[in-house]
């Protein structure tokens, strides 16, 4: 791992970490009318594949890019997606692809830069690893609350 991916690690490590919490307890919402931990999770996956899939492999090759997707419409597709898998398993889904995205972006450089339509600027790897350790931490934020707040009642 660089100093460049470094932030990326950071969910990794606190999502494996999740792996030793009770199955029930990453199924209840973090707050009401939110997502559980297990839902968090999973769209943090999803984002990573998109990422991985839609737009590394077109790093420094000079075309231009659909924009991200709707965000709300990818979420409900996402949280829908993983109906039927269990919080164990999609935090080990979201381990590997987070280390193959990092890989990606190591590979890549941090140099490398794609356009994406009615974007005004390029995007670029560091662009990329800021956006998303942000998201990363905005979530990772809320499961730690709930999980102090689960574990105080308990």
């Amino acid at each position: 791992m660089s100093k460049v991916t470094a932030p990326l690690e950071n969910m990794k490590s606190f999502t494996e970490k999740l792996k030793m919490e009770n199955n029930n307890v990453l199924n209840i919402p973090v707050k009401p009318g939110k997502w559980s931990t297990r839902e968090i999770i999973g769209h943090l996956y999803y984002w990573d594949s998109y990422i991985s899939e839609s737009i590394v492999p077109f790093l420094n090759q000079g075309r231009t890019l659909p924009p991200f997707p709707n965000h709300n419409v990818f979420n409900r597709a996402a949280v829908a997606a993983l109906e039927g898998r269990s919080a164990g398993r999609i935090i080990d889904s979201f381990i590997e692809g987070r280390i193959r995205l990092i890989e990606q972006l190591e590979a890549a450089g941090h140099a490398a830069e794609v356009k994406l339509q009615g974007a005004e600027e390029t995007l670029t790897v560091h662009k990329i690893i800021n956006i998303f350790s942000s998201h990363d931490s905005h979530h990772q934020k809320q499961i730690e609350e709930f999980l102090e707040t689960y574990s105080d009642r308990g």
